[in-house]
């Protein structure tokens, strides 16, 4: 067990724990209210969007929800390296590499689509904590695959 191995693992946690706080919260814009991608809220009261939202939450959501999958299989992966190796022929260091990368380029696609077409639609309040989170998620799955890789190639040797 490398430190490589460890460090890769934490950052996995890291990017996934990120990433599902920022699907599932609803501090994505704040004013006097707060909403997300699941509903909105006005002090303690919420609402559900439902399914009558605009295309770029729907877009937004399919992206972080795609994301989160591929996530799930890097975070899963990089686990399961401290019991086994591979997965029949092929390397969980190989496939969490790659599921890492998917994570973090489906983040940083929802990202920029939310902030893209919220930004130019709308000017009342702010972005919240949520959205900052959800970029953060992108570079450092994109890091955690980089790493990932790094792991399967000094298997290779």
């Amino acid at each position: 067990m490398s430190s490589l191995n460890i460090a890769t693992a934490i950052f996995a946690s890291l990017s996934f724990g990120l990433l599902l706080a920022a699907l599932a919260s609803d501090y994505w814009v704040e004013a006097s209210d707060h909403s997300g991608l699941w509903q909105f809220c006005k002090g303690l009261t919420c609402w559900s969007y439902g399914m009558d939202v605009h295309g770029y939450i729907h877009a937004t959501r399919a992206f972080l929800l795609m994301g989160s999958i591929a996530g799930a299989v890097s975070f899963f992966s990089l686990w399961a390296l401290f019991c086994h190796s591979y997965i029949g022929s092929v390397s969980l260091a190989k496939i969490a590499a790659i599921a890492s990368l998917v994570a973090g380029l489906c983040a940083l696609t929802a990202m920029s689509i939310f902030t893209g077409v919220y930004d130019s639609r709308f000017t009342v309040g702010h972005y919240g904590w949520s959205l900052g989170v959800g970029w953060a998620s992108g570079p450092l799955f994109l890091l955690t695959g980089g790493l990932a890789f790094q792991i399967q190639t000094g298997r290779a040797m």
